[in-house]
């Protein structure tokens, strides 16, 4: 009988302690296959929204862009605004292949906060993968009237209106602010990006609707060289009354904080994973103490040291490896729904920026591999001692033992 048969036979005498013995193991892999890929797959949905932003550098008022952002969400006004003098000054700065001034504040109603964003031909150009709805355009820069609806932001004001058919353009809205219904011209295709919750009317209107004439929230800057965000970065910084920020320092903070909730949640993996570690030691070990008779007719019968210390360690590789392949099958044929619960609740507590558009866990057998190698580790550590312990039993001591 092979080394493999017999070393499986052994495990499957044992049917209930091997048995809960794989299932730790196979939970403990999951949960770490499904982390791995979830950070994998946040990362590059995250730096796909900030590279489809078209935006090199992103210039605000002075203050922290991220406080300004959540009290727009929160229905808030913004605290602080550029002036025309403030664009007269970007635009005549060298490097610069488009710049586009927008308007961003927030309107809360009763049960939803709207965001509007106020823009010109300049931001069309700039975010040129946005696509409309068939029959929809969107508005000229003299033009100071109609609406362009983000898709969430269609979706929403037919749940308000309690409306079954889709908008189509033509069709208006009203906005008490103006107390009057502005004219559907276009509605967005879905992005995946927070581009498809706003409602997007003319620069001149939102800072009427807003009563901020003159005034801009944000300048987006596409650059002809991005390699030249730092150096052009620089030049703004001087300007009077402004902020910086290039996307490469908005990325690096978004996966710095990404990074320490990961290295948390990780730590608490490897804790499972080091009690199932020990689950396997254990099981291993109450095994060698069972069969200390038969280890000892093995050897009385001329098998070596290294012999019984390769059949323990064979079974201790078999019971992880077992353990390891029921895990990567569950988590991965279990991802989609693992992805829905996990994005739910990050949404519902507002952690992370989730973008519900885009696949965060994805098969990838770089993770695969790498997750096996590990329990497989794990298997070769846990099986030492009870090899070791097993290999050094004495024939004539072992047959003794009752």
């Amino acid at each position: 009988m092979s080394f493999w048969r017999l070393a499986w036979r052994n495990l499957t005498l044992r049917k209930v302690r091997t048995g809960l013995t794989v299932l730790s193991i196979a939970v403990a892999v999951s949960v770490l296959y499904i982390l791995l890929s979830f950070n994998k797959g946040y990362s590059a949905s995250l730096k796909q929204q900030l590279q489809q932003m078209g935006v090199h550098v992103l210039v605000v008022p002075p203050g922290c862009p991220f406080e300004a952002a959540s009290l727009l969400l929160k229905g808030g006004k913004p605290p602080a605004y550029l002036g025309e003098d403030v664009l007269q000054k970007i635009e005549a700065l060298s490097g610069i292949q488009i710049m586009a001034p927008g308007f961003m504040s927030a309107i809360m109603r009763d049960d939803r906060t709207d965001i509007y964003y106020g823009m010109d031909q300049r931001t069309i150009r700039l975010k040129n993968w946005w696509k409309l709805k068939a029959g929809g355009r969107w508005f000229t820069n003299d033009q100071q009237d109609g609406i362009v609806l983000g898709s969430d932001a269609a979706l929403t004001e037919l749940v308000i209106n309690q409306q079954t058919d889709p908008f189509t353009p033509g069709q208006e809205i009203w906005v008490p602010e103006l107390n009057r219904p502005l004219k559907i011209i276009g509605i967005l295709e879905p992005t995946g990006t927070q581009d498809d919750g706003f409602f997007y009317v003319p620069m001149k209107l939102a800072q009427q609707i807003f009563r901020q004439p003159g005034k801009v929230t944000t300048v987006a800057l596409r650059l002809d060289d991005p390699a030249q965000a730092g150096v052009i970065g620089g030049q703004l910084q001087k300007l009077e009354g402004v902020e910086v920020i290039t996307m490469s320092e908005l990325l690096g903070t978004q996966q710095r904080m990404m990074e320490s909730a990961r290295m948390l949640v990780l730590a608490i993996v490897f804790i499972a994973i080091a009690i199932s570690a020990i689950g396997v030691l254990n099981t291993v070990l109450m095994s060698v103490f069972e069969r200390t008779r038969e280890i000892g007719v093995m050897r009385a019968t001329g098998a070596g040291k290294s012999h019984v210390f390769s059949l323990i360690w064979l079974e201790t590789l078999l019971m992880t490896g077992a353990g390891g392949i029921l895990g990567l099958v569950l988590a991965i044929s279990g991802s989609g729904l693992m992805e829905k619960l996990v994005v739910a609740a990050l949404t519902r507590v507002k952690f992370m920026t989730v973008n519900t558009h885009s696949q965060l866990a994805s098969f990838d057998p770089r993770i695969v591999v790498m997750t096996l190698l590990f329990v497989l580790g794990i298997g070769l550590l846990a099986g030492i001692y009870p090899a070791f312990r097993a290999s050094r039993q004495e024939p004539i001591e072992a047959l003794r033992t009752e």
